[in-house]
């Protein structure tokens, strides 16, 4: 009898850890999609621009119990949280921390945010969203993308993801570990990114983009920009 439910549990268990991560899935992208409208309500408030912030985490979530790494400014002001209904919803359940900066247990613990957007620089391929409140008058950091150039090329610009999407998390995730990897899909490591017609995708990333640094430059004509 014993081994008979050591058996059923072992076909059960798998399917129960899979059911869980799909509902965290679920649950994240649904977060998402609420930041998504935010991002667009401030658009509509703000001369057609996406937010201007002081660092990478700072454009919304939770402001308590920051680690100064992603908010260095202290700021309190998160743009976007004027218009999202409670901040946890910056926040992942599958957050697992940022590999990149093992100094957190989650993210969003560490930064008040699980998500990362494309701040100031444009890095992957991808034209940065928002800009550094910082960086000098006129810059290319200062100015944060419009919303009549997202309207371009919407359904594939990306304007943050998982926080861990950024492919300079793979090498790191070889010194500390498999902190980057929240989402799974069939074996393969996913993000949910969140992109600007609204939609939310479990992403994954083309081969070799964690080598895009710099270049290649964004291109709208790509899969995502």
């Amino acid at each position: 009898m014993i081994a008979i439910i050591a058996i059923l549990a072992g076909l059960l268990l798998p399917g129960l850890s899979r059911s869980k991560a799909q509902a965290k899935r679920i649950k994240c992208a649904s977060n998402e999609r609420q930041i998504g409208i935010a991002y667009q309500l401030y658009t509509d408030e703000n001369q057609d621009s996406y937010p201007i912030h002081g660092d990478w985490a700072t454009y919304g979530g939770n402001i308590k119990g920051t680690v100064p790494t992603h908010n260095r400014l202290a700021e309190t002001n998160r743009p976007l949280n004027r218009y999202v209904p409670a901040v946890e919803m910056f926040h992942c359940p599958a957050d697992r921390g940022d590999s990149y900066w093992p100094t957190a247990k989650t993210a969003y613990l560490g930064w008040g945010n699980s998500y990362l957007g494309m701040w100031s620089v444009d890095w992957f391929r991808t034209k940065h969203v928002t800009a550094d409140s910082q960086a000098p008058k006129g810059s290319k950091e200062a100015r944060p993308i419009k919303s009549s150039e997202v309207a371009l090329g919407a359904s594939t610009k990306i304007l943050q993801g998982d926080w861990p999407w950024h492919g300079s998390r793979h090498d790191a995730e070889r010194r500390w570990g498999k902190q980057h990897e929240w989402h799974h899909d069939r074996g393969k490591t996913v993000f949910n990114i969140l992109f600007a017609d609204g939609h939310v995708e479990n992403y994954l990333s083309p081969k070799g983009y964690e080598h895009w640094l710099l270049m290649p430059p964004p291109d709208r004509n790509f899969k995502c920009w």
